[in-house]
């Protein structure tokens, strides 16, 4: 049996809230040095605030997450003085800087280990709604896996039925025989398994409970990335 094991990335190989912070903490200050007063009138609240409203107006915008950012960091430049193109040009520029720290990811302790060892075995590729690059010299776990696929590029996102499929495609194996690892109740563990394929909850630590109002129940539940070797043999006998 051809078997295609994928991942999930934030808060599944590392914690993704300290690399956000950081990130908008130096965006903060970018803006700062360019566009002194900037700060004031578009704090981060604002411009999370400015996200959300281009959310309730363009559902593509819900895939591509990059592309949402830099149309905030836009209209707001527009709404601070600069002309159009300048806006535009800045935007990008902007967005470029938070992605370079978006990509400064600290892995949960053995999770190189772990994927190198399991590529030894399995074949392996990466399924995330988020923008963090495993190719990224500051990530640097790319060698582990056959592919990627990230919803800003594919244009559709976890729990969609949609990406399962294309993952499956892509490696030539029945989508019922994918096994997915992610931390989260609904885009991972519901995702997969709508498809037929089995889910892997990676609950760290054990710090959470399956809540009875979420749908389904997955195939099985680590507390660490230690767990994955036998847990995925057991899944398999």
């Amino acid at each position: 049996m051809s078997v295609l094991i994928t991942f999930d990335l934030d808060n599944t190989l590392w914690d993704v809230d300290p690399v956000l912070v950081r990130a908008e903490q130096a965006i903060y200050h970018w803006f700062d040095d360019r566009f002194p007063g900037f700060n004031k009138e578009f704090d981060t609240q604002t411009l999370a605030a400015l996200r959300r409203e281009l959310l309730q107006e363009s559902d593509p915008l819900k895939t591509s997450l990059p592309k949402l950012r830099t149309d905030s960091y836009r209209i707001a430049l527009e709404q601070f003085g600069l002309p159009k193109e300048e806006a535009e040009t800045m935007s990008q520029a902007a967005f470029s800087f938070f992605d370079e720290w978006r990509q400064k990811v600290d892995l949960y302790p053995n999770a190189a280990k772990i994927l190198w060892e399991l590529a030894n075995h399995y074949r392996l590729a990466v399924i995330t709604n988020g923008t963090a690059d495993v190719y990224h010299k500051n990530i640097g776990i790319g060698g582990s896996f056959e592919f990627v696929l990230r919803a800003d590029q594919q244009g559709i996102s976890k729990p969609a039925a949609g990406i399962f499929h294309k993952a499956a495609i892509q490696a030539n194996v029945d989508v019922t025989n994918i096994i997915h690892i992610g931390d989260h109740h609904n885009d991972d563990v519901y995702g997969v398994n709508n498809v037929g394929g089995r889910s892997i909850w990676f609950n760290r630590h054990g710090a959470r409970r399956w809540s009875k109002e979420w749908e389904g129940i997955p195939n099985a539940e680590i507390h660490a990335l230690e767990e994955l070797p036998n847990t995925i043999a057991n899944l398999l006998k």
